[in-house]
């Protein structure tokens, strides 16, 4: 049982990882090769404002499907009598 829900879990964090690539999300870059050394730098870049941007357009797209809007406005507060 363990097993299996550890399995579904690295499962779900591999198709996250990919689809972050895909999507932009996480970038993967060699800034400048050392030709004198022994040494690779390599950089990781995350992009929280594209994921924002994917969070937020999904948000939209599926309170289109369901009919609701994304960011309801406030209800105005009940008007209060004169003297009370």
């Amino acid at each position: 049982m363990i097993r299996s829900i550890f399995g579904l879990v690295v499962m779900l964090a591999i198709v996250v990882v990919a689809v972050g690539f895909y999507r932009g999300w996480f970038v993967v870059s060699n800034p400048t090769p050392n030709a004198g050394g022994n040494k690779v730098d390599v950089n990781l870049t995350l992009d929280r404002g594209k994921m924002q941007e994917d969070a937020d357009a999904v948000k939209k797209s599926t309170s289109e499907l369901l009919g609701k809007d994304a960011n309801p406005a406030p209800k105005p507060a009940a008007p209060v009598a004169p003297g009370r």
